[in-house]
């Protein structure tokens, strides 16, 4: 291995798909692309999936967060990281991760220099209980660059630890490169407005929410729209609840599953619109939101909601509408008003094209792993 390799430790990595695995996953292949010397350490089963890709080596892991995948992680990690001659930088990428670290990190007896990523779900698990946030401090003391993907992240981290504000590097990820919106694509010549929700099946995606502003529309616009979700589920009771209000919505409503990239991307070409009203939740957050810029990437405005990271990821009023959760009537008037505005739903598709190709994994690669 060379000097300074970087080793990137994650519990979540593609096919899995999720903010933090994109994260990853794009990284990895950002510093193929500038030459960074680096090894992603995923879990098991991601083996398939990247067999031919040499910077990728599997651990015997599950890539959980409970204690048995956190001790298996930090074990194998130390092996590697104790019986290596060089210096290296382990990015602890995700939150798995970053938990697995805060357990288990003394196993290691060569402290490598550290590189922690903080996405914003951490930031309320973490912090629970005294021990956890002391702990949790602890090692962001000891690291190198704190990485943060939006200013809510950002805020929030040095409200609780505000000593660490030399070390917080802020600048945002980038649509997903398979899912990149292609040039030239025929557009779609259905009649029906199509409105596309992607995220996993749970109530902190705010999907009964989509479905609830859809339900309320006025019938001749009803006419006009098609609702479909794409996304595993998570939660079979939200779930179950979800297509049952479906019901209600007087137009087709589709549950697509998780779909493969190929195919996702055919689905937002197809598009028209894309809405995902996230919630903040007592023990989750969206720290950013990818999905809001791939949607961009494919000259498609979004709404969603003012809550977390989202701020980062969507322009209000130029590349979609930024709304407040606490007045769902807003959601349903959005939507009123880009389901009838052809003109405003091209404009903005096109500033959400430009918006979605400003942002770079090449940049987010270069400036993480710069003089380290």
């Amino acid at each position: 291995m060379n000097k300074r390799s970087i080793i990137l430790l994650t519990h979540e990595y593609p096919p899995k798909r999720g903010g933090a695995g994109t994260y990853c996953e794009e990284l990895v292949h950002a510093c193929g692309e500038l030459a960074i010397p680096i090894e992603a350490w995923v879990p098991e089963y991601a083996k398939a999936s990247n067999l031919k890709n040499p910077k990728v080596l599997a651990l015997p892991i599950k890539g959980t967060q409970d204690w048995r995948c956190s001790f298996k992680s930090i074990r194998q990690t130390a092996k590697r990281l104790n019986a290596q001659e060089e210096q290296v930088v382990l990015h602890l990428a995700e939150p798995g991760s970053l938990r697995a670290y805060v357990r288990f990190g003394w196993m290691i007896r060569k402290t490598p220099k550290l590189i922690i990523t903080i996405h914003g779900t951490e930031l309320i698990r973490f912090c629970r209980n005294p021990l956890g946030k002391f702990l949790f401090r602890r090692l962001l003391q000891k690291a190198q660059k704190i990485h943060v993907l939006s200013a809510f992240n950002k805020n929030a981290l040095l409200e609780l630890f505000p000593e660490l504000d030399e070390k917080v590097l802020l600048f945002p990820g980038a649509p997903a490169r398979r899912l990149l919106g292609r040039k030239n694509v025929p557009l779609s010549t259905d009649e029906k407005i199509k409105v596309l929700c992607v995220g996993r099946i749970h109530p902190r995606k705010g999907q009964d929410r989509l479905l609830e502003a859809i339900s309320s529309l006025p019938k001749k616009l009803s006419t006009k729209v098609e609702c479909i979700f794409v996304g595993p589920i998570v939660n079979e009771k939200f779930s179950d609840k979800l297509r049952k209000m479906a019901g209600n919505a007087h137009c087709p409503v589709s549950f697509l599953g998780d779909l493969g990239d190929n195919d996702l991307r055919i689905v937002y070409e197809s598009s028209d619109l894309f809405v995902m009203p996230s919630m903040e939740r007592a023990r989750s957050v969206e720290g950013f939101g990818f999905v809001y810029l791939e949607a961009n990437s494919h000259g498609i405005p979004v709404i969603a909601h003012r809550t977390g990271g989202v701020e980062d990821a969507v322009v209000d009023g130029k590349t979609g509408f930024l709304i407040n959760p606490e007045e769902p009537e807003s959601l349903r008037e959005c939507l009123i008003r880009l389901i009838e505005d052809d003109a405003l739903r091209k404009e903005m598709g096109e500033e959400g094209i430009k918006w979605a190709c400003s942002h770079s994994w090449d940049e987010v690669a270069a400036q993480l792993y710069s003089k380290v």
